[in-house]
């Protein structure tokens, strides 16, 4: 089956979501559901994201985002290799967790938060996980009611903001609005996307499909990241390949970028480098909490993502 499109702007508004690989839990207990929602964090403050909305369930989630920068990829990247790793290290297991790479839909505007958020908010009583969407902590609908312990990366306020004058109006009628939903149902939003991919009215799935098909498709190969990476750090390609120095850096910088930018499996990228594909992914975990503590090192790889986009 061929992928969808995916297309990456600046102030992009997207939904996004994945499951687990055949359709299995992607959390265990609420140790993995806070994970998941600490690393959802980290990752949206690193990337400066404003988050909307979100739910977690057990076998897949639900997010409703704006990226400032077009960096939806590398940071849907960094949240689900990173809480694989957590995962399957905790779990003891190997390999993969999710069914394929994210599903996304660009959506117009700010004009569909309303009914996007709601549907989000619903998916625990749909999934019959609780009988309403307060008892379920693993979403953003509480702070949506209560902003006292919402998280600073959620902006709640800006979707409650659409509809009232002051917050306390607007919560009363999202909560309404929300609990109608819950009495009489609500369609999928995302039915009505064209091509599955893009909401909006038909001027924008036009410019969507227009942007789409003359962007830059063709992700860099890991030729590509080797050959850039060598030149970064001036040093010989067999040397970022094999050199097994530990402060190889250029090393450590290729694998990460090949697994961040590049289309080839994780058995091709672990072949490439000569480690396994569990090495591959520790490497690369590693390298993101070597990034977050040395500036240099990280507007290096910045530079390099650049280029090979």
């Amino acid at each position: 089956m061929a992928r969808q499109p995916r297309l990456e702007i600046e102030n992009g508004l997207y939904h996004v979501t994945n499951r687990g690989l055949e359709r299995r839990n992607i959390v265990h207990d609420d140790e993995d559901r806070g994970e998941w929602l600490r690393l959802l964090g980290r990752i949206a403050t690193r990337c400066r994201w404003r988050v909307f909305a979100h739910v977690l369930l057990d076998n897949h989630f639900h997010l409703y985002l704006r990226t400032p920068e077009p960096n939806l990829s590398t940071g849907m990247h960094d949240l689900e290799s990173g809480y694989v790793s957590l995962f399957n290290r905790r779990h003891d297991r190997r390999g993969p967790l999710f069914q394929d790479r994210f599903h996304a839909v660009i959506v117009e505007n700010d004009s569909h938060s309303w009914e996007i958020s709601r549907y989000l908010h619903l998916n625990p009583v749909r999934a019959g996980m609780v009988p309403h969407p307060a008892q379920h902590r693993w979403s953003s609908y509480g702070a949506y009611l209560d902003a006292r312990h919402a998280p600073a990366w959620l902006d709640w306020a800006t979707v409650l903001a659409e509809f009232a004058g002051t917050i306390g109006a607007a919560r009363i009628a999202y909560r309404r609005f929300v609990e109608t939903g819950l009495k009489d149902g609500v369609q999928n939003p995302f039915t009505l996307a064209a091509d599955e991919w893009i909401l909006g009215c038909d001027e924008f799935v036009d410019r969507c499909r227009i942007l789409s098909a003359t962007q830059p498709s063709a992700r860099p190969t890991i030729s590509q990241v080797l050959e850039s990476v060598a030149r970064e750090f001036e040093a010989p390609v067999e040397i970022v390949r094999h050199g097994r120095r530990h402060d190889n850096r250029a090393r450590k910088a290729a694998i990460l970028l090949t697994r961040e930018l590049c289309v080839e499996p994780l058995a091709d990228v672990a072949d490439c480098f000569g480690i396994s594909q569990s090495g591959v992914t520790e490497s690369v975990r590693r390298t993101r909490q070597h990034v977050e503590r040395e500036p240099e090192f990280r507007a290096v790889l910045e530079r390099l993502r650049a280029k090979l986009r």
